[in-house]
C-alpha cells in the first residue's frame, strides 16, 4: 500500500479507484508537458528567424564584441542560443 493512502471500506476495488484518480493526473501532466514542449517549438521558430536578423545585422555593422577578432561563434549558433534564451524568458514570466 502506498504511503498516505488506505483502502476505501465497504467498496470493492477502493485501490484501483486511487490508483486510477493518480494515473488521469500523470496523463493530465504528461498532456501539458506536451503542450509546452509545443508552444516551446512555436515560439523558437517564431524567434529564431528575427535573432538570426540581429546576428548577421550585428555582425555587418560591427557591433558584435570585439569585431576585430573572429566570433567565438557561428551566426547561427548565435541566433539559436539567443532564440532558446527568449523563449525560455517568456515560459518564465
Amino acid at each position: 500500500m502506498n504511503a498516505g493512502t488506505r483502502p476505501l471500506k465497504g467498496i470493492t476495488g477502493g485501490e484501483a479507484m486511487i490508483t486510477a484518480t493518480r494515473s488521469d493526473q500523470d496523463m493530465r501532466r504528461t498532456r501539458d508537458r506536451q503542450s509546452e514542449r509545443q508552444n516551446m517549438r512555436r515560439l523558437y521558430l517564431l524567434l529564431y528567424p528575427l535573432c538570426l536578423f540581429a546576428a548577421v545585422a550585428s555582425r555587418l555593422t560591427g557591433h558584435a564584441e570585439g569585431a576585430a577578432e573572429r566570433p567565438a561563434q557561428s551566426v547561427f549558433a548565435e541566433a539559436r542560443s539567443s532564440a532558446y534564451a527568449a523563449a525560455g524568458y517568456a515560459f518564465h514570466a
